[in-house]
């Protein structure tokens, strides 16, 4: 079973929103980008609501991190006098073992011939104000599914359920759903020591104490924190401490074992020489117990390490002992800004372990967390209150949280970009992995790079890629001409063969000299038909839509942004779509041109 859609109202700074998770291709990973303060952890909020406790609706019985006051949720702009319902909904797809199961146990336990399923179920929280004030018993939870059931002995009609047989699908339902596990940021402010008695209320405390009760659970013979530790720890009597011994010996194997194995797995490098040590007592809070690393020089606590390795150290725990139980491998994980304070390789690591898990949605402002193959699983995020140009103007009064897909946000605010920024820097050029290439085509911007790559690369192979450096503009290249001149390292220059392209080969001769001579060209120079030609118009006219369909389906009018967008997108997943003979040619044709200028140049 999995989420397919999830419905806001009214909650916080959501007026009303809704979240498609149903549309292909279905993935497990789901990036939420956007500027601060736009509600990307409002939304996470709002989904780790679905699995909020309350009397009135004890018997959903899902996981997630505890609420304890409703009136947090509070539309924003209405605190003052709020009237209405607080919404949260989330519809649910059964897969076919979802069915079978369900449909077998029903056809047991009700004594009925068949059941007839649908495909979805939907779940509907309903959280009632009146002035403000939360009022408890107007709480309704509601749910919609599609089963009925007929007797093949009779053979009459399909028919819905009753009351009672309903309640007895609603209970198997339940018992299927993904578990919602929301990871906050305070969570990675590992403490000094993690106090066991259950009298101890603070989220961070119940959090880590769950967490060494899913140690114990990971060991045999049915180990509990208050008989096994806290009673031990307390305790006088010699054969408790030897107990207490051996219990804690066997948790700092258990956590070595299995931590520093996943760290080496996701990082590839190999830990040794490394252990896990608990060290337990009690202070005037309580017995506790602390997390120290011992290594062949020395023991330290783990809340004395850098920022960095207490959160993958926590993300270790949460991941490889929190959500390791049978009744948890079903689990949609919600992570807020993950990995902050890792440094770039450690985030792409991080990265790849996410395919892994069951579900993820995460926010992130870093481009070391965007995958290009997940945009169309990525969200982005926006707040009509936030004026970014001027940030101390915020009206809460305007806050209207809103959420896209990236393609359909870069296609109708395509002046909005710092939305999307991670996005567009992952698929950016990056300047510093050329700084060794002995030869360059210099390009007037980044369209020429990636079309010519694409093609060299993707499109139709070739045995010797020619290196490509694109500048941002026409008239930017004096700094790169300057440089490669100054290294005396190989170079020729391709230019737009507009009006613009002309006059910066007229200047740059002007300023260089005759060093630029058979060294700087226009596409007219390749081809005389190819006058007042950009690299775009170089592409056949049926190509040109078709390119940007294959990121832009939706899109039926050409646009230059999307069709360059498109092309970076199926060069970083190495896409190959097909062009028509008549591109393919005429990228041939400008290869072979600069391939043979390249040797000339060699020769001046």
């Amino acid at each position: 079973m999995r989420f397919t859609h999830f419905r806001f109202e009214n909650f916080k700074g959501i007026g009303k929103l809704e979240i498609d998770l149903s549309k292909k291709p279905k993935g497990n990973v789901y990036p939420l980008v956007g500027l601060n303060e736009s509600g990307k952890t409002t939304i996470l909020e709002a989904i780790n609501f679905f699995a909020y406790k309350t009397e009135s609706i004890a018997g959903l019985d899902l996981e997630g991190t505890k609420i304890n006051d409703l009136h947090e949720a509070i539309p924003i702009s209405s605190r003052d006098n709020f009237t209405g319902y607080i919404v949260i909904e989330a519809e649910l797809e059964f897969d076919d073992e979802d069915k079978q199961i369900i449909k077998n146990t029903l056809m047991k336990e009700l004594g009925t011939s068949w059941i007839e399923t649908g495909s979805t179920v939907t779940f509907t929280q309903k959280y009632f104000f009146q002035d403000s004030v939360h009022v408890k018993e107007k709480n309704r939870l509601e749910w919609d599914h599609q089963f009925q059931s007929k007797s093949l002995k009779t053979n009459r009609k399909f028919k819905k359920l009753s009351n009672d047989d309903a309640l007895k699908v609603n209970k198997l339902i339940k018992e299927r759903i993904p578990s919602i596990m929301y990871f906050p940021n305070f969570l990675f402010e590992f403490p000094d020591r993690i106090y066991l008695n259950e009298e101890i209320t603070d989220p961070k405390e119940v959090f880590y104490r769950n967490i060494i009760q899913d140690v114990l659970d990971s060991l045999p013979n049915n180990l509990k924190i208050k008989t096994h530790l806290v009673d031990r720890i307390l305790s006088s009597d010699e054969n408790h401490k030897r107990h207490l011994i051996s219990v804690i010996s066997k948790m700092n194997h258990i956590l070595t074992d299995v931590i520093f194995k996943s760290w080496n797995r996701i990082f590839g490098k190999q830990i040794n020489g490394k252990e896990i040590v608990l060290i337990h007592g009690s202070d005037d809070m309580g017995p506790y117990l602390e997390f120290n690393i011992r290594d062949t020089i020395d023991t330290y606590r783990v809340h004395e390490r850098s920022l960095g390795f207490r959160w993958f150290f926590v993300f270790l725990l949460f991941t490889q002992f929190r959500m390791s139980h049978k009744s948890r491998k079903n689990v949609f994980l919600l992570l807020d800004e993950p990995a902050s304070n890792l440094h770039p390789s450690a985030q792409s690591q991080l990265l790849n372990s996410f395919e892994k898990l069951s579900w993820v949605m995460y926010t992130t402002h870093s481009h070391y967390l965007i995958n290009p193959f997940w945009l169309e699983n990525t969200f982005v995020v926006k707040n009509e209150a936030m004026d970014y140009s001027n940030e101390e103007e915020y009206n809460s009064k305007k806050t209207k949280i809103s959420i896209h897909k990236y393609r359909e946000f870069a296609t109708k605010y395509p002046n909005q970009s710092s939305y999307y920024q991670p996005i567009l820097e992952v698929l950016d050029y990056a300047p510093s992995n050329l700084d060794l290439v002995p030869e360059i085509v210099m390009t007037e911007g980044k369209g020429d790079y990636y079309c010519l790559n694409y093609y060299q690369r993707v499109a139709k192979p070739v045995n010797a890629p020619l290196s490509i450096l694109p500048g941002t503009s026409a008239s930017n290249l004096e700094t790169l001409i300057s440089l490669y001149l100054g290294w005396g390292r190989n170079f020729i220059i391709l230019l737009d063969s507009d009006n613009e392209g002309e006059r910066q080969k007229k200047r740059y001769k002007e300023i260089f000299g005759k060093v630029l001579d058979d060294r700087i060209f226009l596409y007219s120079d390749i081809d005389k038909n190819w006058n007042n030609r950009s690299i775009e118009m170089i592409f056949a006219e049926v190509d040109k839509l078709y390119v940007q369909k294959a990121s832009y389906p939706k899109e039926e009018t050409y646009s230059k942004g999307l069709f360059n967008r498109s092309v970076q997108e199926l060069l970083i997943t190495q896409n190959n779509i097909g062009l028509s003979s008549e591109t393919i040619r005429n990228l041939d044709q400008i290869y072979e041109f600069l391939k043979k200028k390249l040797e000339d140049a060699t020769k001046i």
